[in-house]
């Protein structure tokens, strides 16, 4: 199942998030396109969602899928769809002002806020792909406070996670590997830090962290810190390497 994030326009005849990668490989897969930017706060999700889960055939290993808005959807709307894993790329917590009073990244179409406070699977392994030195990590950081959650730390990778690591190569793999309950988080974090300087999306991020003489030495260190863990010669888990606090 995968919901598509933001978009500038809404062209009719547009294929869904991931439709192309999931067709050719002969997946299984329902894709939920919104008709604006409002966050898939619509009344009728819940018939919607009980609509495909009873199209799906008893047995079958299930998956929710998004970046971003498509993320939010990916891991709210996981309890009614029963999946077995969510795989969401800098999900947001929520779109609620009085919530998130910090975040003034995104908008919305719709002032309803009705499936924000709705829960994820509790059987689901939620994959949750984001840059720790970026302002996501205050969305995750909530996140945590609701579910566990299998944590993919994509540094320097901003909001555009999923970019990375496709630029990386590596996307197929991850959504594959997950699709088959083989995926190894700690072992992902160091293919892709090893293959950082493939994506456009790093240089453009790592760039910007270069102003300001305390921000470059700053983040000079991160860099540093993050080659001992994650290089050549790291070690094979970097979890807890930066906090994932605000500031």
């Amino acid at each position: 199942m995968t919901f598509e994030s933001m978009r500038a326009d809404w062209p009719e005849g547009r294929k869904g998030f991931g439709e192309d990668f999931f067709a050719k490989r002969g997946r299984t897969a329902y894709h939920f396109m919104p008709s604006g930017n409002c966050w898939y706060q619509y009344r009728e999700m819940p018939e919607a969602l009980a609509r495909v889960r009873a199209d799906i055939a008893e047995g079958a290993r299930v998956i929710t899928y998004g970046m971003s808005m498509g993320g939010y959807a990916a891991y709210r709307f996981s309890e009614p769809l029963g999946a077995d894993a969510v795989i969401a790329f800098s999900p947001q917590y929520s779109i609620d002002r009085w919530r998130v009073w910090w975040e003034r990244r995104w908008g919305s179409q719709s002032r309803a806020v009705m499936w924000d406070r709705q829960r994820p699977s509790e059987g689901a392994v939620k994959h949750i792909f984001y840059d720790p030195l970026n302002l996501d990590r205050r969305h995750i950081r909530a996140l945590r406070r609701e579910a566990p959650l299998d944590l993919v730390r994509i540094y320097f990778s901003g909001h555009a996670s999923i970019a990375y690591v496709q630029e990386c190569g590596l996307l197929d793999s991850a959504v594959l590997d997950i699709a088959e309950g083989r995926f190894d988080a700690a072992q992902f974090e160091q293919r892709i830090w090893r293959r950082r300087l493939a994506s456009a999306t790093y240089a453009k991020i790592r760039q910007r962290k270069r102003t300001g003489l305390f921000r470059r030495l700053r983040y000079l260190l991160i860099e540093h810190v993050l080659e001992r863990r994650l290089g050549t010669a790291g070690a094979p888990d970097a979890a807890g390497l930066t906090p994932d606090r605000a500031g």
